[in-house]
């Protein structure tokens, strides 16, 4: 058995950095082809072309919402310098930045496996990940839903990971820089969305409870850790503009409809998660890798099953609850990229903690022997694959990327933009995109209404006085 593991440890290593790259390499490539778009990306920094950045960002956040680091970054966007390019080098980033953010969590979580195991590990998640995302165009490419959500969910693992090394510096200067940066990711993820506000909130809350509760300690970082917390809820709730996004549906306030509507919904995506993807059989091949390490080894998933579980609920729920409570509507797909993220790390983390917990008490549930083993793994190739033909998502990035739809609406865009540059009318009428890449095409675009949000913010941008949509065969709704 012993000499199979080792066996594992090489392949199975590699074999999930491969399946990793099955997706996160066409992704990148796509990312060449990545425009901003009609839908607020120009809106944003027409507004700080109008009034000017601060005047722009305090606007927003006095009138529309307190997503102030949001607002920061949306109001910083390359579009600010005039640069489209900087649209297709932002998706490279965030592809690459969550892939380290995973891997730096599982190094943190499993620091006795090694960096190949940690990189597959990453490899693995990033996968189902994609596999099975809402939407990939709003996770990686839209800037006004990724600033807002991606960047927060990688700021979020790097803050667990730097909590876990403040504990293990052993100078004071290295104590008070972790710190430091640890409390800038709370202040930022906190000022991204109300989503990730409350992720933040209950893992705050969470680790503060456990410290006190089972070790009964509280030390200083602790404490400087949930004033920040205080004060950027405090900045972000002080908003005025907050009140303009609750209120626009009658259901929208309503906390019993919300909590309910919020469980029903995470049952619902639960189900499709486990049992629609290969989840299980990678979790039957990530028990057989923490039956091979020590208990000192698994000392991170050493907390009560009850607590983590009640916490992994909690943070999946609370993520689902703010769109009903807000705006009485259904999740976005953007929100639901967020629970399922979160999903994918808590379910391996929640099955490490079951298994330290019957093995503490030596019960077997699952005796894996070679032949077993064997097994699962052959299951689990043929699940991947039959996941892997069958995702929609991964047959819509391909196919943008093969069959050339991504470079004819990279193609489509430069002619836009040439178009609007070189004429001298103040009022312009545009053909509608005719090549869109669903995969890093947000389906909105400006419309025949010229005076749609929209149109608008682009003829603003562009130092026009109005662009309509040319109402033609494939054009836009108004």
């Amino acid at each position: 058995m012993n000499r199979f593991y080792r066996k594992y440890r090489v392949v199975g290593n590699w074999a999930n950095i491969l399946l990793m790259l099955t997706v996160l390499v066409p992704l990148l490539a796509l990312s060449y082809f990545n425009h901003p778009s009609p839908a607020d990306d120009f809106c944003y920094i027409f507004t700080v072309f109008k009034i000017g950045w601060f005047e722009a960002m305090k606007l927003y956040y006095t009138e529309w919402t307190g997503r102030y680091f949001g607002i920061f970054l949306n109001h910083t966007s390359p579009l600010l310098f005039h640069s489209i390019a900087g649209f297709k080098v932002l998706p490279v980033i965030l592809l690459l930045g969550m892939v380290f953010a995973l891997y730096s969590l599982f190094r943190h979580l499993t620091p006795t496996l090694s960096r190949l195991a940690h990189l597959g590990f990453a490899g693995v998640v990033f996968f189902l990940y994609i596999l099975k995302m809402m939407s990939i165009s709003e996770a990686f490419y839209w800037m006004a839903a990724f600033v807002t959500y991606t960047v927060p969910n990688i700021l979020t693992l790097l803050w667990i990971v730097l909590v876990l090394r403040w504990y293990r510096q052993d100078t004071q200067p290295a104590k008070l820089f972790v710190g430091a940066l640890s409390g800038f990711l709370i202040f930022a993820v906190i000022g991204s969305s109300e989503t990730n506000l409350l992720i933040m909130v209950l893992l705050v809350g969470a680790w503060l409870a456990y410290r006190v509760l089972f070790h009964r300690k509280v030390d200083a970082f602790m404490v400087s850790m949930a004033v920040v917390t205080a004060l950027s809820c405090y900045f972000y709730f002080a908003s005025p503009g907050n009140a303009a996004r609750i209120g626009g549906n009658p259901l929208g306030g309503n906390i019993p409809f919300s909590v309910v509507s919020s469980f029903k919904k995470l049952s619902y995506l639960g189900f499709d998660w486990v049992f629609r993807t290969p989840l299980i059989f990678f979790t039957l091949a990530w028990l057989f890798v923490l039956s091979r390490l020590s208990e000192g080894a698994r000392n991170y998933f050493s907390i009560p099953v009850w607590y983590a579980v009640l916490l992994f609920i909690g943070v999946l729920s609370a993520q689902l609850f703010p769109s009903y409570y807000g705006v009485g509507i259904e999740p976005t797909p953007r929100v639901i990229n967020c629970v399922y993220f979160f999903f994918l790390i808590g379910w391996f983390y929640i099955v490490g903690v079951l298994f330290h917990y019957f093995k503490k008490r030596k019960i077997t549930l699952l005796n894996l022997t070679t032949v077993r083993y064997g097994i699962v793994c052959a299951i689990l190739l043929a699940s991947v694959a039959l996941s892997f033909f069958r995702s929609s998502n991964v047959k819509m990035m391909y196919t943008d990327l093969l069959k050339g739809k991504a470079a004819a609406f990279d193609k489509e865009m430069y002619q836009r933009y040439a178009l609007i540059k070189s004429s001298q009318e103040d009022i312009l009428y545009l053909p509608p995109i005719r090549s869109k890449p669903m995969t890093i095409f947000l389906d909105d675009d400006i419309k025949t209404d010229p005076t749609h949000w929209w149109n608008k913010c682009t003829a603003g941008y562009f130092g026009k006085e109005a662009i309509y949509m040319k109402d033609t065969e494939g054009g836009q709704q108004q």
